[in-house]
């Protein structure tokens, strides 16, 4: 049965049919091929959706993500990023990144990160000198982080798929986002360095100060996600809810830049990627379940033991397969395919879940940048109006500053593990 189902999915992947639907086509071809009633189907799509509380978090992570982009939180960010970093020497790069940070600890979306951080920073980097080239593989490359840094909508496809914390894995993802934004932001400063990029212009303490202060409000937002998840007042679903709702008060009522005018599109924004992401977990349950009724997963997972490799061996590896399956898959439904297959191996081995998951996110994360499917690639060449081709050549140094750190995360599972040892979650 593994074999009609796996044949299913990637005949009907070739003939361009989406993911979610080769899934549930390759899923409907197992049930039949093992003569399962139709029923089946529906039996473990619904209570997939329904039964999976910390499914909740996603259309409130969204909502709080469209608000960002709505409210005018995002472009304040981008102010306060050049004020922190935008004084070195390709400044604006740094700023740019360390805006996608700000960004991603809110949205939990990386081509949203595109869209919004990319529409202010790319022209505002072309204005002062930088190749616009240059701009947007900054912008491509850092989207990543808005999947990396929590909340991740990934990370809670990761823990609906393995039952784990959503709390710990959050406060697992900061660590791995900050430093692969470092190793980002140091390439960028190398290059501009190396071709003699501008420095932003110089703002006055009192400029200075007024945006901090502008800012502070928005900047709380990730503040209380952060430290209400970390220090246990809150679970990751009440802080997306949190979320929301300061998320209003502060666009409406102190920016005053959302009105209550936008609430449709808002809501229609969030229903649609609700809605999507919905229906692939629904039918990623069914195809999960099939390989698990064929026995799949622990015949790998015997295997695997049977030949003993050691964890980095084994982590090697699986890194290679997740960058192989970013190339032409998005990272939540890499995730679907691989993890409830390698898993129970890894948890055989005896890796911490938290280090698997993070090893996950990060590695399915590069999908977005890399084509022929990298989302981020396309919303770039998109605003920019650029050919890919030609971002691509300009990421390819980024490229391997993120594999630099994708490396580090791997061999080092500190990384991941520290911040939920050091609060005991």
């Amino acid at each position: 049965m593994t074999m009609v189902l796996f044949t299913v999915f990637l005949i009907t992947m070739l003939l361009g049919m989406p993911v979610t639907f080769s899934l549930g086509l390759a899923a409907l071809a197992g049930i039949l091929y093992v003569d399962l009633p139709m029923v089946a189907l529906a039996q473990r799509m619904v209570p997939a959706i329904f039964d999976a509380s910390a499914l909740v978090a996603i259309p409130l992570f969204i909502f709080a993500g469209n608000i960002l982009s709505y409210g005018g939180m995002g472009d304040r960010m981008i102010n306060l990023a050049n004020i922190l970093v935008g004084r070195t020497r390709g400044g604006l790069s740094s700023a740019n990144i360390t805006a996608s940070m700000f960004f991603g600890g809110i949205s939990g979306s990386a081509t949203a990160d595109t869209s919004a951080i990319g529409s202010v920073m790319i022209p505002a980097m072309e204005k002062q000198g930088y190749p616009r080239a240059f701009a947007t593989a900054v912008t491509v490359i850092s989207s990543p982080l808005g999947t990396i840094i929590p909340p991740s909508i990934v990370m809670i496809v990761y823990c609906w798929v393995t039952e784990t914390s959503i709390s710990q894995i959050f406060a697992a993802g900061y660590l791995p986002g900050l430093l692969l934004g470092l190793c980002l932001i140091l390439m960028g400063w190398v290059i501009s360095v190396r071709n003699q990029y501008p420095t932003a212009p110089r703002m006055s303490r009192r400029e200075q100060w007024a945006v901090f202060l502008d800012t502070l409000p928005g900047l709380m937002m990730p503040v209380l996600i952060i430290g209400g998840i970390l220090s246990g007042a809150f679970t990751a679903t009440e802080a997306a809810a949190i979320a929301v709702v300061y998320g209003l008060l502060v666009s409406v009522f102190y920016y005053k830049e959302l009105h209550w005018s936008d609430m449709p599109s808002l809501f229609l924004e969030t229903i649609k990627l609700t809605g999507i992401v919905t229906f692939l977990i629904a039918v990623a349950a069914v195809f999960a379940w099939l390989m698990a009724y064929d026995r799949l997963p622990y015949e790998v997972a015997e295997m695997l033991v049977a030949v003993d490799p050691s964890a980095s061996v084994f982590l090697l590896f699986y890194v290679l397969i997740l960058l192989f399956l970013g190339v032409f898959l998005a990272p939540t439904e890499g995730l679907i395919i691989a993890v409830p297959i390698l898993y129970p191996a890894a948890m055989a081995i005896g890796i911490d879940p938290l280090h698997f998951g993070i090893i996950t996110v990060v590695s399915l994360a590069m999908g977005h940048v890399t084509p022929p499917v990298g989302l981020c690639l396309f919303v770039g060449a998109a605003v920019s109006k650029l050919p890919v081709g030609q971002i691509i050549r300009a990421l390819v140094p980024f490229y391997l500053a993120a594999l630099f750190a994708l490396i580090l995360i791997t061999v080092f599972p500190i990384i991941s593990t520290g911040i939920p040892r050091l609060f005991d979650m």
